[in-house]
């Protein structure tokens, strides 16, 4: 392990994501409601509730997971970039929560429904509140692993990972609003908060990250 951490001393980043944990647990703690709801009544109500899309919603943690394992062993300053964007993003979103409350009331009820996708959304619902919604960290991260793994130089320039990629994105993001886990408006918010966060992180005038 010392050997690794030698030769690949940005894992020790890795050390800070509990903490980012930790901040989303206390927005959870702080905001309990009253809040400002993120709906948009007219278009977000006549979205179905799809109980399978629960499935590439939970597919959101291996898609993390995954992009940070290949960095961390294919590109040093591309895991710095991807870590610095998920923890500038997440907790710059944890600062607006905390600013202006936010939450959704899109939610179905479950009772009469059964499967394993109802007990998972049931599973999201106890475990996720309906609060800090907007901008929403699942669009957010999962342009992160847009952004990074498009540019990878080992899968980036493959066409055929070009499309993978963007259907997995895609059916992500769109997980959020058909299980009811988020409005239109919070996909827009997590949307316009990635764009921001890409011009340090991946434009022209982004940060020199060093791959060691």
């Amino acid at each position: 392990m010392a050997g690794i951490l030698a030769r690949r001393k940005y894992l020790l980043l890795l050390i800070l994501y509990p903490l980012v944990g930790l901040g989303f647990m206390f927005c959870e703690a702080q905001i309990t409601g009253p809040v400002t709801l993120m709906e948009w009544p007219g278009v977000d109500r006549r979205i179905p509730f799809v109980p399978f899309m629960i499935w590439p919603y939970l597919f959101w943690y291996v898609a993390i997971t995954a992009t940070f394992a290949w960095l961390a062993w294919f590109d040093g300053a591309g895991f710095r970039r991807f870590t610095w964007f998920i923890y500038g993003g997440m907790t710059s979103a944890f600062v607006l929560y905390l600013v202006f409350p936010n939450g959704q009331a899109l939610r179905p009820g479950l009772d009469a429904l059964s499967g394993w996708d109802i007990d998972a959304i049931r599973w999201i619902y106890s475990h996720d509140t309906p609060n800090n919604v907007n901008p929403s960290l699942h669009v957010v991260d999962t342009m992160a692993v847009w952004f990074a793994l498009s540019r990878d130089r080992h899968l980036g320039f493959r066409r055929w990972f070009q499309v993978v990629l963007a259907v997995v994105c895609l059916a992500i993001i769109s997980s959020t609003v058909l299980i009811k886990q988020h409005s239109l408006f919070d996909v827009a918010g997590g949307l316009a908060w990635a764009s921001l966060w890409y011009i340090p992180m991946y434009s022209r005038w982004s940060f020199p990250f060093r791959s060691r």
